[in-house]
C-alpha cells in the first residue's frame, strides 16, 4: 500500500467513496448489509465537513456504516469521532488494535440483527 500512495494525486475522495460503498452494499440482496470505511483522518486539509460524513453514514438505514481513523494529526480523528454516530467511529494511531475494533463492528452488527 505504500508504494502505491507515493504515486498518487494529492486529495481525499472518502465522502465519494463512502457514498458509492453505501450505494453499492444497499443493492445487494442480504440479511445484514456493512461497510467499514478506513480513513487517515486528515479531512479538513481538503475541506472536507464531518457533517457529510456523518449524513453519509445514516443515508441508507439497512447499511450498517462504520468508520475507523488510522492515525492523525493532532487530535482531528477524535474530533471527528466525536461528530460521527455514536459507536460508529474508531480510533486507532496502532494497526495491532485493529481485529479488536473489527471484533467490536460485527458483534455490534449481530447485537442489532438479534433485536429486528
Amino acid at each position: 500500500m505504500h508504494a502505491h500512495s507515493q504515486f498518487c494525486w494529492s486529495g481525499d475522495h472518502t465522502v465519494a467513496a463512502l457514498n458509492q460503498a453505501v450505494s453499492h452494499a444497499a443493492n445487494i440482496e442480504a440479511d445484514d448489509r456493512i461497510v467499514i470505511a478506513f480513513s487517515d483522518a486528515n479531512l479538513k486539509r481538503y475541506f472536507i465537513r464531518p457533517s457529510s460524513i456523518a449524513t453519509t453514514m445514516v443515508r441508507d438505514p439497512s447499511v450498517s456504516v462504520y468508520m475507523i481513523f488510522i492515525g492523525s494529526l493532532g487530535d482531528e480523528a477524535e474530533r471527528l469521532r466525536k461528530v460521527l454516530p455514536a459507536g460508529k467511529s474508531f480510533v486507532t494511531m496502532d494497526t495491532k488494535e485493529m481485529p479488536t475494533i473489527l471484533q467490536q463492528i460485527f458483534t455490534s452488527t449481530m447485537s442489532m440483527m438479534k433485536m429486528r
